[in-house]
C-alpha cells in the first residue's frame, strides 16, 4: 500500500528538522566556502584545509560557527517551507495515468516552486545575514544583533534583500536538480537498497546539486558582503569575478559546499522520511474515543 501524501504539518515539521540537524553538522564548511569567496582576486588563494587550520589556530574552533545561529534558524525555516511547498504542489499537479505515480515534469515544477517560495521568505534574509556576520568577524568581534542593526539603519528592509536574484535563481535550481535527483534514485535504487536507498540517493543529489548551482552561489555571496555596493546588477559581479579569477572563479568554494551538500543531502533527505515515517505511524496509532 502507497503511504499518503503528509500533511502540511507533517511537512513542516519533517522538513524543519531536516534542515536544522544537517545545517548544524555541515555548518563549518558553509563557514570556510563564505570566507574563500569573500576573499577577493587579486589577494593569495588558500585551500579549504589550509584556510581551516588557519582559522582554527588563529581564532579558535569556535569561530567556526560563526554566523551559525542566523543560518541554522534560516535553514531550519526554508528547509520546512520548502518540504511544504514541494509537497502541496506536488499534490495539486497531474500524475502519470498509468502508474498514478508523480511524473518527473511534476517533480520539476514542484521543485521551482520551492525554490522560490523559500528564497523570497526565508533564504535570502538568512543568508544575507550570515555573510555578513561571517565577513565582519573576520575584521573583528560583532555580535549577530548589532550587525542586523546596523544592515537595518544603513539600508532597510532591502540591505536584507540584497542578492534576491541569484538567491532565488540557486535555491530553484537546487530544489529543481535536488528534488528530481533524488526521487529519480531512490524510486530506482528503493528495492535494492532499502533503508539505505535514502541517504545514498541524497548525498548523489548533494554532489549534482553543487556543480548545477555553484555560480549563482559565488554571486549572491558576492553581493551580499559589505565590499558589494548597493544598486550594482547581477551581471556586474559576473563580470568582475570572471575578470579577476577567470570562469573557474564562478566556482570558487566548491569544495566545502560539495562536502556540505552531499553530506547534508544524505541527512535531510534521511531525516525528513524517518521523522515523517514517525509521524504516520503515531497518526494511525491515535486512539479513538467512544463516548457511551
Amino acid at each position: 500500500m502507497a503511504a499518503s501524501p503528509p500533511t502540511p504539518l507533517q511537512s513542516i515539521l519533517a522538513g524543519g528538522a531536516a534542515g536544522g540537524v544537517e545545517s548544524l553538522v555541515t555548518y563549518p564548511t558553509e563557514y570556510i566556502k563564505t570566507r574563500m569567496q569573500l576573499i577577493s582576486g587579486g589577494a593569495p588563494s588558500v585551500s579549504p584545509p589550509r584556510l581551516l587550520l588557519q582559522t582554527i589556530r588563529d581564532h579558535g574552533i569556535r569561530t567556526l560557527y560563526t554566523g551559525a545561529g542566523a543560518f541554522c534558524v534560516s535553514n531550519a525555516l526554508k528547509s520546512g517551507v520548502r518540504f511544504l511547498t514541494f509537497d502541496i504542489v506536488r499534490g495539486k499537479l497531474p500524475k502519470n495515468p498509468e502508474t498514478g505515480k508523480p511524473t518527473t515534469l511534476n517533480t520539476m515544477v514542484s521543485g521551482v516552486m520551492a525554490g522560490v517560495t523559500e528564497s523570497l521568505t526565508v533564504v535570502t534574509p538568512g543568508e544575507s545575514i550570515k555573510t555578513r556576520i561571517v565577513e565582519e568577524r573576520s575584521k573583528g568581534t560583532t555580535s549577530t544583533f548589532a550587525v542586523i542593526r546596523s544592515m537595518a539603519a544603513s539600508q532597510g528592509i532591502r540591505g536584507f534583500y540584497r542578492g534576491v536574484l541569484p538567491v532565488t535563481m540557486k535555491q530553484s535550481s537546487n530544489a529543481i536538480v535536488r528534488f528530481t535527483s533524488y526521487h529519480t534514485l531512490f524510486s530506482l535504487l528503493q528495492g535494492a537498497l532499502g533503508s539505505f536507498a535514502a541517504p545514498f540517493a541524497g548525498a548523489c543529489a548533494g554532489v549534482v546539486t553543487v556543480y548545477a548551482t555553484m555560480p549563482f552561489d559565488t554571486i549572491k555571496t558576492k553581493m551580499q558582503g559589505t565590499s558589494g555596493r548597493s544598486g550594482q546588477r547581477t551581471l556586474h559581479y559576473v563580470a568582475q569575478t570572471i575578470k579577476e579569477a577567470g570562469i573557474r572563479g564562478l566556482w570558487k568554494g566548491t569544495t566545502p559546499r560539495l562536502l556540505r551538500l552531499s553530506v547534508s543531502g544524505a541527512l535531510s533527505f534521511t531525516i525528513y522520511e524517518y521523522v515523517l515515517d514517525i509521524s504516520r505511524k503515531a497518526e494511525v496509532r491515535e486512539p479513538n474515543f467512544v463516548i457511551l
